[in-house]
């Protein structure tokens, strides 16, 4: 069965379930036509047993009840009678009875109430029979009817042999008309096939018709689609991230090669090499951090980065960052407050969370102008760890708010040399907080500042114990390793 085509299995289990619906209909009727001819033989028992026992009744001598009874009830088509007294001596049997036959239907007892049933006679046919009690000339006599059920033997026979003539053809035309059903029903799934098969990664805009979009095909198509549009929103991304990985590899690179070259054309003074070597190590310092970046992001796209599940104190790993980014902020003339950290415990990875903060307040301090405030909170409100970072800077217009995370997205591209960020670090931060199962927001007005907030769920505690927190040497060599990051 799991081998056949789905075309072949719509019309089995129609076929089938036809098949059952008609066996069932065919023996309630059998059962319903059997009930209802023995009904009626037994109505006309009823009537002719009625007759008989009036004339028993009416015979005023015995003479009297020979003579009637051979008059009306010895000649019979269908109908035998008999007529037997208390002793189980038979006093009248009709023509169709031989005496063997009529010794063996006497009653063992005299019974007024009436009593059908069918009996099997010398003959080997079955007999419907009718019987009760009245008083004639000589005493309490039974009084029986009978009829044999050959007609309606034949008549159930007629009604079989037509049921078995027409359910295997009746079940034939249902597999052929199951089989057309069921191809018609399917073609839109082969219409789906045939355009998605054609649907290569050149040509994503493609389109799958939905004819009824209220049934299940119609259903399955728009959820292709959804799927398709999702496949070319995922390239155009790939696209464009290959596009701008080249790009920003590009320009550092031919800074390189340029200083190289102009150092090699002639002979330089040793203040020249030396401003040419700060040069080319500034910007392969600048190269591995893009390199670290792009492949922190493509361990995150492939699913094998790995997230520690320790107990991280927030306050303390901000603290850590704030210190570490304080001489920047410094040298721009901006002033970082900390003042308002409440102690609490988040379980992730310290490494990647602490990465994250710092993303966040080195872009505050880097796009707030000398005089301006970067106030930092950290509050626990309903169960999560609610970090803000609010910068008195340049802003972000609403246009471009949608796509700050995106990668390689910078607000204002005349700003990247003098920041020297690649647009990456707000998208680090998203699939750093994303895998803390945390979210992160931004709320920003242009020349008025921008709120950046991180909302992670805290540490509770279990019976037992408390999930260990990470201590100061963690946290330095924290901080490091996102410094060299950054």
């Amino acid at each position: 069965m799991k081998h056949l085509s789905i075309r072949w299995r719509l019309t089995l289990w129609y076929a089938a379930a036809l098949a059952v619906i008609l066996i069932g209909f065919c023996l309630s009727l059998l059962l319903l036509t059997r009930q209802q001819l023995l009904a009626r033989t037994d109505s006309a028992l009823r009537e002719e047993l009625q007759e008989l026992a009036l004339e028993v009744q009416l015979a005023k001598t015995a003479e009297e009840f020979q003579e009637h009874l051979q008059a009306r009830f010895f000649h019979h088509d269908i109908y035998d009678f008999l007529v037997s007294d208390d002793r189980a001596t038979v006093l009248f049997a009709s023509s169709g009875l031989t005496s063997d036959q009529a010794i063996s239907l006497v009653p063992a007892e005299l019974n007024e109430t009436w009593q059908f049933g069918t009996r099997n006679l010398v003959n080997d046919h079955d007999y419907r029979m009718a019987h009760t009690a009245v008083d004639g000339p000589r005493g309490r006599v039974a009084v029986q009817a009978m009829t044999p059920l050959k007609p309606l033997h034949e008549e159930m026979q007629a009604l079989q042999l037509l049921m078995l003539t027409l359910l295997p053809l009746s079940i034939s035309v249902a597999l052929g008309v199951g089989y057309f059903l069921a191809a018609r029903a399917l073609a839109p799934v082969e219409q789906i096939v045939r355009v998605a098969a054609t649907i290569t990664i050149s040509d994503l805009d493609r389109r799958i018709a939905v004819i009824n979009p209220h049934d299940e095909l119609g259903h399955l198509a728009t959820t292709l689609n959804s799927l398709i549009a999702r496949l070319e929103r995922a390239v155009d991304e790939i696209q464009r991230f290959t596009a701008d990985a080249s790009h920003e590899l590009r320009t550092p690179l031919a800074i390189l090669r340029s200083e190289a070259e102009s150092a090699l054309r002639k002979p330089r003074t040793t203040e020249e090499y030396e401003r040419t070597l700060m040069v080319v190590v500034e910007e392969a310092t600048r190269l591995g951090c893009l390199a670290d970046q792009l492949l922190s992001l493509s361990r995150h796209d492939a699913g094998i980065t790995e997230c520690r599940r320790e107990s991280v104190w927030v306050d303390a790993l901000l603290l850590d960052v704030v210190e570490k980014l304080r001489p920047l902020a410094e040298v721009r003339g901006v002033v970082v407050m900390a003042s308002d950290l409440e102690s609490c415990e988040v379980v992730g990875d310290d490494i990647r969370l602490s990465q994250a903060f710092f993303n966040v307040v080195d872009n505050a301090i880097k796009y707030t102008s000398a005089g301006g405030v970067i106030d930092i909170t950290c509050r626990i409100e309903e169960r999560f760890a609610e970090i803000v970072v609010r910068d008195t800077g340049v802003g972000i217009p609403s246009e471009h708010l949608e796509r700050v995370f995106d990668r390689f997205y910078r607000v204002d591209s005349s700003r990247h040399s003098q920041t020297g960020g690649a647009g990456l670090g707000l998208a680090i931060t998203r699939t750093a907080v994303s895998a803390h199962n945390g979210e992160i927001c931004i709320h920003s007005e242009e020349g008025l500042g921008t709120t950046v907030t991180i909302r992670l769920p805290v540490a509770f505690r279990q019976t037992g114990g408390m999930i260990r927190p990470a201590n100061r040497s963690d946290l330095e060599s924290i901080t490091s390793h996102v410094s060299s990051l950054s």
